[in-house]
């Protein structure tokens, strides 16, 4: 022991370890951090302990913010509130509106007895009474079919054809009478809700509006009689309607006119055998 030098004392277990630590030559050790990252550190301590595997973490995705609405957007959706509003007043104060007609017209001697003539033509089921019915069906104040006269006039003794071409005549009439009102209503209604976008519109009810009018002439419980007063507020062709409703409905009227003569001659043989006891031995016959 060098005089410099303090007396000896025992080393601690940890000052051991770090001179036998010192002695022996250094090893590499393999740390695993995962299945990402792997990989030989020489001189580094072994883990006292196995690490836990690598875990993947994904922050929870920021919530989107919420979408809120233009003004442009606003005043859009609040318009047409406005007029799905409008229609359902319409629709539930149908009574009352019609009532309200009614008696504007008793203030008109002259309009008033017009009006008391149809209804009489209409009861005594005559072909002037036909006409007025599918007149007044015609129009966007009715919620009458015009088939359902087209084919109760069907079963009475009048020709096939005359009926046919009154109750187009009366249909044609009624579609006047839709155009006229949308005529009076003008453009200015269809511009408000579209603004900018009318002409590139109007350009395609001109290019699509009579495919549309035909079909819906055609097709039973359509509403072209809406449809023909907005195609009175845009200008479309007045004769053009005329001429495709004219093709529709003579269409429709072929297919209905085929339909019931059908019917009286295959269907209605067989519904004068039809009773109950009958229709129960059909159902067990059926499922034995």
């Amino acid at each position: 022991m060098s005089p410099t030098q303090g007396p000896s004392r025992p080393l601690s277990p940890y000052e051991q370890y770090l001179r036998e630590r010192a002695a022996r030559p250094a090893q590499g050790y393999v740390i695993h951090q995962g299945p990402s990252r792997q990989g030989p550190y020489p001189g580094s301590r072994p883990p006292s302990r196995p690490q836990a595997p690598h875990l993947s973490y994904s922050p929870k995705p920021a919530p989107k913010p919420k979408r809120r609405l233009t003004p442009e957007q606003r005043k859009k959706y609040l318009k047409w509130g406005l007029w799905i509003l409008a229609i359902l007043i319409l629709y539930f104060a149908f009574q009352w509106i019609v009532s309200r007609i009614l008696a504007l017209l008793q203030l008109n001697p002259v309009v008033w007895a017009v009006y008391k003539s149809a209804e009489e033509a209409i009861v005594a089921r005559s072909l002037l009474g036909l006409y007025y019915a599918a007149a007044s069906s015609a129009t966007f104040l009715s919620a009458l079919p015009v088939e359902a006269f087209f084919l109760y006039y069907l079963g009475l003794s009048y020709p096939p054809m005359i009926v046919v071409l009154v109750t187009l005549g009366g249909v044609l009439s009624g579609a006047l009478f839709n155009y006229v009102v949308g005529w009076l209503i003008g453009p200015r209604v269809i511009k408000w809700f579209i603004k900018e976008k009318y002409d590139s519109f109007h350009r395609k009810v001109e290019k699509a509006g009579g495919l549309i009018v035909v079909i819906g002439n055609i097709i039973p419980f359509f509403p072209v009689d809406l449809f023909a007063v907005f195609l009175g507020t845009v200008r479309y062709g007045f004769l053009r309607l005329l001429i495709y409703a004219a093709i529709g409905r003579l269409l429709q009227f072929g297919l209905l006119w085929l339909g019931y003569k059908y019917f009286l001659q295959y269907v209605s043989p067989y519904l004068g055998t039809l009773s109950w006891p009958w229709l129960v031995h059909v159902i067990q016959s059926g499922f034995s």
